[in-house]
């Protein structure tokens, strides 16, 4: 009876792990799947010229182009975030940018403070267009889609 009980419990956690591996497995899978194909949307965005990125403000101007964004951007003070802001008016988690549909939205992260042209967000998400001015804590960027020439800034240098 006792090896019954013990041959059964063996049974159970073999197919528990082998099930475990299976899901982590794909999940991995899943993930290199949704990275590239962002790298390969990213890529045609700068082959065609067109970019959505943000350019900020000084003092906070430190890279002379802008950040180019993907389909999802965490922006805050952490280190973790995608674009860093080493400012403390700034929350660790701040805001998260995202593309859906071909729009881009700004959700705020907890009860963090966003101004978009100066005027405080009414809604937890909301829509940015070209030329909004986005402030988080004293940090002011603008949101742009323009279409730059990436080719020929590469042949100057």
């Amino acid at each position: 009876m006792r090896s019954d009980i013990y041959s059964l419990a063996v049974s159970v956690m073999r197919y528990f792990f082998v099930a475990a591996i299976i899901y982590i497995l794909i999940r991995i899978v899943y993930h290199s799947i949704n990275e590239y194909n962002e790298l390969r949307r990213v890529k045609d965005w700068i082959e065609k010229g067109y970019a959505k990125h943000i350019e900020f403000l000084p003092p906070f101007d430190t890279n002379e182009n802008g950040f180019i964004l993907v389909k999802t951007n965490l922006i805050g003070r952490s280190r973790k975030c995608d674009i860093c802001i080493d400012d403390k008016s700034v929350k660790r988690k701040h805001a998260i940018i995202f593309e859906k549909r071909g729009d881009v939205f700004i959700k705020r992260q907890g009860m963090s403070r966003i101004k978009i042209n100066g005027e405080l967000m009414t809604h937890r998400v909301e829509e940015l267009l070209d030329g909004d001015l986005v402030q988080l804590g004293h940090v002011r960027f603008y949101f742009r889609v323009k279409r730059t020439s990436f080719r020929e800034e590469a042949e100057h240098e």
